[in-house]
């Protein structure tokens, strides 16, 4: 974290919650520099004398409600992070706010629940250190979705029956439509007591009315356009982060691993590469200069991402789910699942074994070199066993998982010694 104050503007229309929250943040006081106001005019012209990191609005206001106010300041200071702390609220008000808002925060919470909250997204920026990059992933309101899943859904809610067994098996095939939903279940329209991190479990609180008014607002997803990177296939990278998703799954089921890691590891899997969609979709020119240096090299997507933008679609991803508030342990596993080598049980360590094995065992693309494990994952004869066991366990209990081959010889002899 930067060595100066970080700067949070609090707006309230009511006194006496800003005075409460004075109160109850006073040991910030040496951390954070805390202003309050308690209205969205008043908050735009402090903001002309100095901007802030961090905003933090009531949703229900008079004269210039939460909703306008943080769409202003997206519009004015894109790079700002942006809370709406509210009761309850109605879905329509959710709606309206939603491309504005990073993260929702119910009405009462506790001193230290706000703490987490906004250290959690400041400190998400360790994750991505590049300044111009903090300002693009803050502006983002939406991610690509594939158009053919899209339709689907599409269609079945327009049904005479619509069925959300079917809407739920639909929206857990596209990563950014998971993605959206996970920070929309956790706002205060819902008034859920824990944040929920199971998509399945998110989509049955939504029902179906929600799910209307959240698919068939399409301004919230952008259909993503294959001829701007030939090569780049969502379709294979959702491919791709299904099966890391039930790797890591299976691994968790063999080891007895507990319930709770597990399902927080499956969703990292499900979103370890979400910052490819933003790469692809914001930076296309670039990513495909990308794609073409893996093809020509056959290095990683990684290293060629690092050598073309300084940074990763691992950074970026991860910068951008701390962000919109999914859980800490998730945005570290996203973060540093390319690099960790700590051989611990850890999430990030489950979903790097994980995406190496769908690296050796699935011809994800012809053109691109197959991630190796790392070094330091298999220095003991032990680890490499277990890796092997483990792909040996997902090859017998993953029924019509036709495309997954075996380790080649090579690989094994280097496991087993």
């Amino acid at each position: 974290m930067n060595s100066r104050k970080v700067c949070v503007l609090f707006v309230d229309d009511e006194t006496n919650v800003l005075a409460a929250l004075r109160r109850m943040l006073r040991g910030k006081c040496s951390d954070w520099e805390m202003r309050f106001t308690d209205s969205g005019f008043a908050a735009l012209a402090l903001l002309e004398e100095s901007e802030c990191d961090v905003i933090i609005s009531d949703i229900k206001m008079p004269g210039m409600d939460g909703a306008d106010l943080l769409n202003k300041v997206k519009d004015k200071y894109p790079s700002m992070i942006r809370m709406a702390l509210s009761g309850q609220v109605g879905l329509n008000e959710v709606m309206r706010s939603i491309r504005s808002v990073h993260q929702y925060i119910s009405k009462p919470c506790k001193a230290q629940e706000l703490i987490d909250k906004v250290e959690g997204a400041i400190q998400s920026r360790d994750i991505l250190v590049d300044p111009i990059m903090q300002k693009m992933v803050a502006e983002i309101e939406s991610l690509p979705v594939i158009p053919s899943v899209f339709e689907a859904i599409e269609s079945e809610l327009r049904s005479d029956n619509p069925s959300i067994k079917k809407i739920a098996e639909y929206i857990s095939l596209d990563v950014g439509l998971v993605a959206k939903i996970l920070k929309l279940i956790n706002s205060p329209y819902f008034g859920l007591s824990s944040q929920v991190d199971s998509i399945f479990h998110a989509i049955t609180m939504l029902g179906l009315e929600s799910l209307k008014a959240l698919i068939l607002s399409t301004h919230l997803f952008s259909m993503y356009n294959e001829k701007k990177i030939p090569n780049f296939s969502l379709n294979r990278l959702w491919d791709h982060s299904f099966r890391v998703s039930n790797i890591v799954r299976l691994i968790c089921e063999c080891e007895n691993i507990d319930k709770g890691i597990a399902i927080q590891a499956r969703m990292t899997g499900l979103l370890h590469d979400i910052g490819k969609l933003i790469l692809a979709n914001s930076f296309s020119e670039q990513y495909a200069e990308v794609i073409a240096k893996v093809s020509k090299t056959h290095k990683s997507v990684y290293d060629c991402e690092m050598e073309v933008f300084g940074t990763s679609h691992a950074h970026l991803g991860a910068y951008l789910m701390g962000l919109w508030g999914i859980s800490g342990d998730i945005v570290h596993g996203i973060g540093r699942y390319h690099q960790y080598t700590d051989f611990d049980f850890s999430i990030p360590m489950l979903v790097s074994i994980a995406n190496t094995i769908d690296h050796q065992c699935v011809v994800i693309n012809p053109d691109y070199a197959r991630i190796s494990f790392q070094q330091n994952i298999h220095q003991d004869g032990k680890h490499g066993l277990l890796i092997e066991k483990w792909v040996n366990y997902v090859q017998d209990n993953w029924d019509g998982l036709d495309e997954f081959r075996a380790l080649d010889a090579d690989l094994l002899a280097q496991l087993r010694s």
